[in-house]
């Protein structure tokens, strides 16, 4: 069954209720003056050509964006990314040497870390990385490295992760014969029983404020097995901190499976004509092309037989690869990279800018592709894959825990490159969890609580709670949850940044309503989308009392900086989205009880933090009312601007809807403006401007946030405060390009450059609301484009060019 169009005559609450009227009905009453006559709404057109269209795009303008360096690098700040989505390799040539830190997104360690694999050292004689030219090529539509040096002769060499196997490929081919060395560096050669506790690496160990050891870490070595013509290793977790962890949080380990004890992870190496001449090195025989394959694979085994059990599935699929020729393997997996580079692309011309943001949006969604198919095991926001780790510690990573406010970035803006398998494993974090996250609940506030450390006493709660900083199977980070737990009850947090701070969890259930709207999947909705929603909106209807008929959140946060709020706008915003949306889902997919209660909880919604100061909470909006970070709060002191919450992620206010002149004002006089009040990876007011409308602000924010980091790379961002390869900033600038050239309107319409500069001319194509994609160009002031299917909405062409910089 569809969906029903979100109109005013639909028998549920409009999802922007909290407005007043249907957002719809008054987008077009509250633009900015003189904007009308700039608008033209029009119906979705039918499309004719979108595929070859596409491909024709994709085909002519991606190869000059590739990546090309023409010398060596001296480190791993040097490395280019190569992965499949769940295998993957950093890559760089130092000194006389080809390298690769190989590393896989379900290689987890008994400490509850991400692991990296090993590290691969490739020699080639004659060496062609002593005289001669040098040219190393990140080839995008490919999702290939090629390198080519030397001159006696040139060897070129091509290293890709197969798409659809487990697989790391490396070909090289020159005019005369030569021969290739590879020796693998095992980075665990030996047991560490002592490491130095450092809370940033071993959050769900240590304490991540006081230091206080809860476990002592252990670091085990990695076993190199005797395998004829391959070099084969694998780390095993004999056993781990999972059940510790567990029953520190008062939580039975058997609520779901142990992620850690009996993980094996390792690889195998082998090559045609490559001989063993060590338990770590093989040396091939003289030729003119040569052949590589490097398998990871990891898999949980308990029992005594592990060895034999993984060495078997680990040699099966090595074999499995060997035996296909590699011609195959390469067309099979250059497909899957051409799908995914025509499923969406944005290629912007007119100056140095547009140059500089089509490229970062391309090597941003490359990043994404090449470490994002793990299932049920996000990308990591500070580093995904590539984190370089420590001389004494390969796997060492700053903030070693999913953070819900950074961790989301990655996520909204695959929703406009339609990358929708890709959103899955952070959905089936939540989804997988929902058991541990309604036992957590029952555990901590199954009956009347003391909110420590303040006085006030919490009624029993029901529903479902995910913490602001979570671990890998849904846990809350030990380190954050606190070790010492003397004089305090099981729901106290030692971690005093995060401690009351909930705002993901109605923001997980946003993301998730705007999937479904993209996609109209009704068994995401009715199989993850809805037990969760159901879990948080009871979760906060019993969390806290009711004052007057309103539910009183407090004591909250919002925010790391801003907290012992009442109401902040975050999950108040949160709320009013969720609810209202929630009820204007197809009738075969929710109940008539759940229609009933969701009404009643919405009635018992706390109006939206609006007035003029801390105390003043407007109801009837005027000129001189802001949207406040809380009800007793006006802007506080986090310069993140959780005031704007309801902009984004919430989008109860924003191009298209009613009071943008409210939201603007607000974002025009927020506390936090980058770069001023700072320059942090998770600065996101790209977002807010685009969100907004405010074209010059919008570019202005948005080149910025595509900003280099200290890597060579340029798809690897700034990570000083999170950790190295940064991914939020540029994260939150491709969600912002996107927003400026399409951005979902009120109800099923969308806004076609939205806040899109004169002086940018594109090539596009896009996702939005009701399953459509929107595709076409803009040359020269002219607009050409097609929506595929048509009907689900009007399609609103914005051919303003205004708004000053807001900075």
């Amino acid at each position: 069954m569809e969906p029903p169009k979100r109109t005013s005559h639909s028998p549920h609450v409009p999802r922007r209720a909290v407005l007043g009227r249907t957002a719809g009905a008054l987008a077009a009453a509250m633009l900015p003056t003189g904007a009308l006559s700039a608008i033209a709404a029009q119906p979705a057109a039918g499309a004719t050509g979108t595929g070859a269209q596409a491909a024709s795009a994709v085909g002519d303008s991606l190869p000059a964006y590739n990546e090309v360096w023409t010398s060596k690098s001296t480190d791993i700040t040097g490395s280019m990314p190569i992965g499949n989505g769940v295998q993957a390799a950093n890559v760089w040539v130092e000194g006389n040497q080809l390298r690769l830190l190989l590393t896989a997104g379900d290689a987890w360690e008994e400490n509850v870390r991400l692991a990296k694999v090993g590290r691969l050292d490739i020699t080639f004689s004659p060496n062609p990385f002593e005289s001669g030219g040098f040219r190393q090529e990140l080839k995008l539509h490919e999702g290939e490295i090629v390198i080519t040096a030397g001159s006696s002769p040139a060897i070129t060499t091509r290293i890709w992760a197969g798409a659809n196997e487990q697989t790391i490929h490396v070909e090289s081919d020159a005019p005369s014969a030569f021969t290739v060395d590879v020796a693998l560096t095992n980075l665990r050669p030996k047991n560490n029983p002592t490491p130095a506790t450092s809370s940033f690496t071993f959050m769900d160990l240590v304490n991540t404020e006081d230091g206080y050891v809860g476990i002592q870490p252990k670091i085990w070595a990695d076993g190199v097995q005797d395998v004829p013509g391959a070099v084969r290793w694998a780390h095993h977790n004999g056993a781990s901190a999972y059940d510790e962890i567990m029953r520190l949080q008062k939580l039975d380990p058997a609520v779901q499976d142990d992620p850690l004890t009996g993980r094996t992870f390792g690889g195998q190496i082998r090559g045609e004509g490559f001989d063993r001449v060590s338990a770590t090195r093989l040396l091939s025989t003289g030729g003119t092309s040569h052949r590589l394959d490097i398998t990871l694979h990891s898999s949980i085994d308990a029992s005594a037989g592990w060895r034999q059990t993984w060495g078997k599935q680990i040699g099966d699929l090595a074999a499995a690869s060997a035996a296909k020729p590699v011609e195959q393997l390469r067309t099979d997996h250059r497909g899957w990279w051409d799908q995914y580079w025509n499923r969406s692309y944005i290629f912007v011309t007119g100056d140095a800018d547009a140059t500089k943001v089509t490229k970062g949006w391309l090597h941003t969604r490359y990043v994404q592709a090449v470490a994002g198919r793990t299932p049920a095991m996000p990308i990591r926001f500070n580093g995904s894959l590539f984190t370089p780790g420590h001389p004494d510690d390969p796997d060492f990573r700053m903030w070693n825990s999913y953070h819900g406010f950074n961790q989301r970035f990655a996520y909204w803006n695959m929703l406009g490159s339609g990358d929708f398998d890709l959103m899955q494993p952070y959905f089936d974090q939540y989804a997988n969890s929902l058991p541990l996250a309604r036992a957590r609940v029952k555990a901590f506030w199954g009956q009347p609580t003391v909110a420590e450390p303040s006085a006030v006493e919490l009624p029993a709660t029901q529903g479902a709670m995910w913490p602001e900083v979570m671990g890998l199977w849904g846990q809350a980070v030990g380190g954050e949850y606190g070790w010492n737990r003397k004089g305090h009850g099981d729901s106290w947090f030692s971690g005093s940044y995060t401690r009351w701070l909930y705002a993901g969890n109605v923001e997980i259930v946003t993301m998730m309503l705007d999937y479904y709207s993209h996609t109209d999947d009704t068994a995401f909705a009715r199989d993850k989308l809805l037990p969760i929603a159901r879990e948080v909106v009871k979760f906060y209807d019993t969390h806290w009392h009711h004052k007057d008929g309103k539910i009183e959140m407090y004591p909250m946060y919002s925010g790391e900086g801003d907290r012992n709020l009442h109401n902040p706008a975050a999950d108040t915003a949160g709320l009013h989205r969720i609810l209202g949306e929630l009820q204007t889902l197809p009738t075969s997919l929710v109940t008539s009880a759940d229609l009933a209660y969701w009404a009643e909880v919405e009635g018992r919604l706390p109006a939206l933090a609006v007035g003029t100061n801390a105390q003043d909470n407007d109801t009837a909006w005027g000129a001189g009312d802001r949207l406040k970070t809380a009800h007793d709060v006006f802007l506080g002191t986090d310069t993140n601007n959780q005031n704007l919450y309801p902009v984004f992620p919430m989008r109860l206010f924003g191009a298209g809807l009613p009071h943008l002149d409210l939201a603007v004002a607000s974002y025009r006089e927020r506390r936090g403006k980058y770069p001023a009040n700072g320059t942090q990876d998770w600065r996101h007011d790209a977002i807010h401007a685009a969100y907004l409308g405010l074209t010059a602000e919008a570019k202005f924010q948005t080149v910025g946030a595509f900003r280099a980091g200290s890597w060579r790379y340029s798809g690897f961002g700034p990570g000083s405060a999170d950790g190295e390869p940064g991914q939020e900033a540029h994260a939150i600038a491709k969600t912002a390009l996107q927003s400026m050239l399409l951005h979902p309107g009120a109800d099923d319409d969308a806004i076609l450059y939205n806040a899109w500069p004169s002086e940018w001319d594109v090539r596009f194509k896009l996702h939005t609301t009701g399953g459509r994609t929107v595709e076409g160009q803009l040359l020269a002031g002219k607009s050409e484009h097609t929506v595929t299917p048509a009907g689900a909405g009007d399609l609103i062409v914005d051919e303003r060019d205004s708004g000053a910089a807001a900075r």
